[in-house]
């Protein structure tokens, strides 16, 4: 979540400064995309790593939450490194004390592999251990057939079969009113413009829930080495999982207007990938009788939604462009203690450049590039101007990159200061070893 974080204002300020063919490049659709995305991942994550922790806090050990966190938190902050490497540029791969990217970046794989590759925790994990855990019915009547007592046995697996029937025509009939309605009518509080949010939670849980049973049913133990599927099925769970953090955290921020695009980015992102992956699923299960069902069932229309729009990319986008509360709400906490250092300037040329950005736009208007030209026929004041050149002074501070002298790497170049030598001796070295 901090790398997400770190990943959104850092990016954010760098696109906002970074100017090409003389314009920001904060102002590229091509730049936005990514842009966005790392933005709207920093508020999820740090949503779901609010919930979670709150389950903790409460004495709660959610063993197959704490499996979607691990997986979905490193993959989600991978990409949010490669997005904000993309716009950096050759600003994050030039290694040196001014680079705020490198460590991030190389410390990702730590991340991903750590406690248990991803690949592992996606294929059988999540929904592995998930389905048992989570389904009302299934754990009571596997305990019901290993009873030792025969008699016993029977009479609770009775009990438990039958309520799983009628649990499965009850979400059978449900799952068929919400798709075909597209959540419509189904139930959900009231929570202003994030209301539709909750129904077609609603809806894609009916669905989920009706598939794993149907899964479950039709593949028994099978369904635990067939791991594509299972994939699949916990990539569903976990949609739902994060995007219910998503909601809760803007219902107990206050419903702030600022942060809506964000959590809109997130809605309709973990809605394309829960209908991609039903119809995946649907696509895929070996029993195609019930394949054929369950697709008229859960999406008779097939999977119709596109990710976000547009223009939620570009409000998206927006939220780390300026100094504002939001801004500050996507990316509390973060500290530097150098002060010359790299994220230290990034800060102060970011709000340089916005504390300034009226200032540029009368030059612009009256086609005036250099500001001394600018003060010289009033367009801006002589105060103005020099607040212009000290946001050029601390953006080229942040753009170049470091340079170090050949001495400085290298104790066989300060012994020797020649530099064929250098080369000679360090390929005696490699030769040696």
């Amino acid at each position: 979540a901090a790398g997400a974080a770190y990943a959104a204002r850092t990016t954010g300020a760098y696109a906002r400064i970074r100017e090409q063919f003389g314009i920001s490049i904060s102002k590229f659709e091509g730049v936005e995309e990514p842009l966005a995305r790392i933005v709207a991942t920093a508020y999820q994550l740090d949503a779901a790593r609010r919930l979670t922790c709150a389950a903790l806090n409460a004495g709660i050990h959610p063993a197959v939450i704490s499996g979607i966190m691990k997986l979905h938190a490193t993959e989600r902050m991978r990409t949010a490194v490669d997005d904000a490497m993309d716009i950096h540029g050759g600003k994050a791969v030039i290694d040196g004390p001014q680079n705020y990217l490198g460590n991030l970046h190389r410390a990702v794989p730590v991340g991903i592999t750590v406690e248990g590759a991803n690949i592992l925790t996606r294929n059988l994990i999540v929904f592995g251990q998930g389905a048992i855990r989570a389904h009302p019915y299934l754990l009571n009547e596997m305990n019901a057939l290993a009873d030792t007592d025969r008699e016993r046995g029977l009479a609770a697996f009775d009990k438990a079969f039958w309520k799983h029937v009628g649990h499965s025509f009850q979400t059978l009939l449900r799952a068929f009113g919400r798709s075909w309605s597209f959540g419509a009518f189904a139930l959900a509080p009231d929570a202003g413009d994030a209301t539709r949010f909750y129904r077609q939670l609603a809806r894609y849980s009916a669905a989920f829930a009706l598939c794993a049973d149907m899964a479950l049913l039709t593949l028994g133990g099978a369904l635990k080495r067939k791991e594509m599927l299972s994939a699949r099925f916990g990539d569903i769970l976990s949609e739902l999982y994060l995007l219910s953090a998503a909601l809760k955290r803007w219902q107990d921020e206050g419903r702030q207007k600022e942060d809506f695009a964000a959590l809109e980015w997130c809605m309709a992102t973990g809605f394309k990938t829960i209908e991609n992956r039903l119809a995946e699923i649907l696509a895929n299960l070996p029993n195609r009788f019930v394949a054929v069902i369950l697709k008229l069932v859960v999406q008779p229309f097939g999977a119709r939604v596109l990710g976000p729009s547009d223009r939620v990319v570009h409000q998206c986008a927006s939220l780390v462009l300026e100094p504002s509360a939001a801004r500050e709400r996507l990316t509390p906490d973060l500290a530097h203690v150098d002060d010359d250092g790299g994220f230290a300037r990034l800060e102060r040329a970011f709000n340089l450049v916005a504390g300034t950005d009226a200032i540029a736009k009368r030059m612009r208007a009256a086609h005036i590039r250099d500001w001394k030209d600018a003060v010289t026929k009033g367009v801006i004041t002589q105060a103005e101007g020099e607040q212009l050149a000290a946001a050029h002074e601390a953006v080229t501070k942040v753009i170049e990159v470091d340079d170090f002298a050949p001495e400085a790497l290298s104790p066989i170049y300060k012994k020797t200061g020649d530099v064929h030598q250098f080369f000679q001796e360090l390929g005696e070295q490699r030769a040696a070893s």
